[in-house]
C-alpha cells in the first residue's frame, strides 16, 4: 500500500518571513464591495433570463445562458472565498450568506465544502488531500493526453458524457447526498444546517415552481451551470494541480495569467492566482494580483514559481511536449500583467 505523505522535505516550503507585514494589509476583506458585487450577479442573471424569456426566441435563450453561466462562475468562484471566510468579515453573516445566495443555488453547502477544502489546503498532493486522490481515480485528470485524447476529453465534457465523474465526486458538498445520513463522506452536518436547506430549499424552488415561466428558469438555471460545471471549472481544475513538478511549494501548484476570455469564462475574480492562494490564503480575491506582484520582486519566488500565461496555455502544458513544443511559460516579466 502507497504511504501517505503527511510530511514534506526540508526546503519544501516558501519562506513567509518577509511578507507578513504585507499579507497583514492584505487580508483586510472589504464588506461592502463583496456585498455590492454578489448583489450583481444576481441582477445580471435575472436580468438576462427575464429579457430572454421575454423575448422568447432561441438565440436569445442562449446568448442568455451564456451570461448566466458566466455569473454561475462568479458564485462558485464567490462560493470558495465564503469557505475561507473572506466573503464577508462575521463568520455568521458570511456563513449564511453565502448559503443562501451562493452555495445553495449551486447544489452545494459552505459547510460541507470547507471540511473538505481545508484538507486540500494542509495537505495539498498528498494522499490525505481528497481532490488529489480524485485525481489520481480519475482517468480525465492523467496526464499528460496526446492532442486527440485532450481534444476528445473537452468534447466529452461538453457533451455532458463525464458529467456522472464531476457529479460523483462533489457529492461530497452537497446537503441533499448528506442529508439523511450526513457524516457518510466523514463531514459532520449539523441538523441546524439541514433545517436550513429545507427552508431554502421549498422557499427558492417553491417560487419558481409556482412561476408561470418555470421550466424557462430552470432550463436558464440549470442548463449552463451543468455546462460550466463540467467544461470550464474541468479545465480551471486541472490547472491547479495538474503537471506540475510538486518539488517545493513553488511548483507544486500552478498560477495561470488569465486572458480576458479566460476570465469572463473560467477564472474571474483572481481565482486563476492560485499559486498565490495556497501560499497565502487569508488574503480575499480582490488582493490576488497585488500579492503576486509583490511576489514576483523575490528572486526566489520568480525562478521557481509555476506560472503559466492563459488556460490554452495550461492544456498545451498538459500534452506530451512533442505535441506542446510551442508552449511557453510567461517569464517574471511576462508574469506581470
Amino acid at each position: 500500500m502507497e504511504e501517505i505523505a503527511t510530511e514534506r522535505p526540508p526546503g519544501y516550503r516558501y519562506s513567509r518571513r518577509g511578507t507578513l507585514a504585507l499579507i497583514r494589509e492584505l487580508s483586510v476583506i472589504d464588506d461592502r464591495r463583496n456585498a455590492l458585487l454578489l448583489l450583481l450577479q444576481w441582477v445580471i442573471a435575472i436580468g438576462a433570463g427575464a429579457i430572454a424569456i421575454h423575448v422568447d426566441r432561441v438565440p436569445v435563450y442562449l446568448l442568455a445562458g451564456l451570461v448566466i453561466g458566466s455569473r454561475i462562475q462568479c458564485l462558485a468562484v464567490m462560493m470558495h472565498d465564503a469557505c475561507h471566510g473572506m466573503l464577508f468579515s462575521n463568520r455568521r453573516i458570511n456563513d449564511l450568506i453565502g448559503d443562501i445566495f451562493v452555495a445553495y443555488p449551486l447544489g452545494f453547502s459552505i459547510h460541507l465544502y470547507r471540511a473538505n477544502h481545508m484538507y486540500h489546503h494542509r495537505y495539498t498532493n498528498t494522499l490525505r488531500d481528497r481532490d488529489y486522490r480524485v485525481q489520481r481515480r480519475d482517468p480525465d485528470q492523467h496526464f499528460p493526453k496526446s492532442g486527440p485524447a485532450m481534444a476528445w476529453l473537452l468534447v466529452r465534457s461538453a457533451l455532458g458524457l463525464n458529467f456522472h465523474r464531476m457529479a460523483r465526486d462533489s457529492r461530497v458538498w452537497a446537503p441533499f447526498a448528506n442529508f439523511h445520513n450526513p457524516g457518510r463522506f466523514g463531514y459532520d452536518f449539523p441538523l441546524s444546517l439541514r433545517i436550513r436547506y429545507v427552508v431554502w430549499a421549498l422557499c427558492f424552488y417553491g417560487l419558481i415552481l409556482w412561476s408561470p415561466w418555470r421550466w424557462q428558469i430552470l432550463g436558464l438555471l440549470l442548463i449552463p451551470q451543468f455546462l460550466w460545471a463540467n467544461v470550464f471549472n474541468r479545465i480551471r481544475a486541472m490547472a491547479e494541480h495538474n503537471g506540475v513538478a510538486n518539488e517545493r511549494e513553488l511548483n507544486g501548484t500552478r498560477t495561470v495569467i488569465p486572458t480576458l476570455l479566460d476570465r469572463f469564462l473560467i477564472a474571474p475574480f483572481n481565482v486563476s492566482y492560485h499559486l498565490e492562494h495556497h501560499l497565502f490564503p487569508s488574503v480575499p480575491w480582490t488582493n490576488l494580483l497585488r500579492l503576486h506582484r509583490h511576489l514576483m520582486t523575490d528572486p526566489a519566488y520568480a525562478a521557481d514559481a509555476h506560472i503559466t500565461r492563459g488556460y490554452w496555455g495550461v492544456i498545451r502544458e498538459l500534452m506530451p511536449p512533442a505535441a506542446a513544443k510551442d508552449t511557453t511559460l510567461a517569464t517574471p516579466a511576462e508574469a506581470k500583467p
